[in-house]
């Protein structure tokens, strides 16, 4: 199984886009967010079984609360992002269904169309 700290540069810039869906008209803020919402594009590119779309969500919000937390924000600030993180999941939750590969799990071949890996010269 791939991972998101494997991908290049590149393959990031194809597949993740940022908080939001990927040319959808609602665009959210990425306020703190915008590594956990990259990470979650990832998951929901690479697909497979809806176990997995839950997997993907709920890691979502989880990294999205590490973002939040690792700050050390005042009372209120923390308040005020831990209710936009619940709110950003409850949304992929409910709306982000029709963005999940559910055809199959990607794989490196995949990765690979998208940036494909240089060759290596001994010389």
């Amino acid at each position: 199984m791939i991972r998101y700290r494997q991908i290049t540069k590149v393959q990031k810039e194809e597949i993740c886009n940022g908080c939001g869906a990927k040319g959808g008209w609602i665009k959210p803020p990425n306020f703190i967010f915008k590594a956990s919402c990259n990470q979650h594009d990832f998951y929901y590119w690479r697909g497979a079984t809806e176990h997995e779309r839950l997997i993907a969500d709920e890691s979502f919000y989880k990294f999205m609360k590490i973002d939040i937390d690792e700050r050390q924000y005042s009372f209120l600030k923390t308040a005020w992002y831990h209710a936009w993180a619940y709110s950003y999941f409850k949304a992929v939750r409910i709306f982000g269904k029709k963005a999940f590969n559910f055809e199959r799990e990607m794989t490196q071949a995949d990765l690979d169309k998208l940036d494909p890996p240089k060759p290596v010269n001994f010389a």
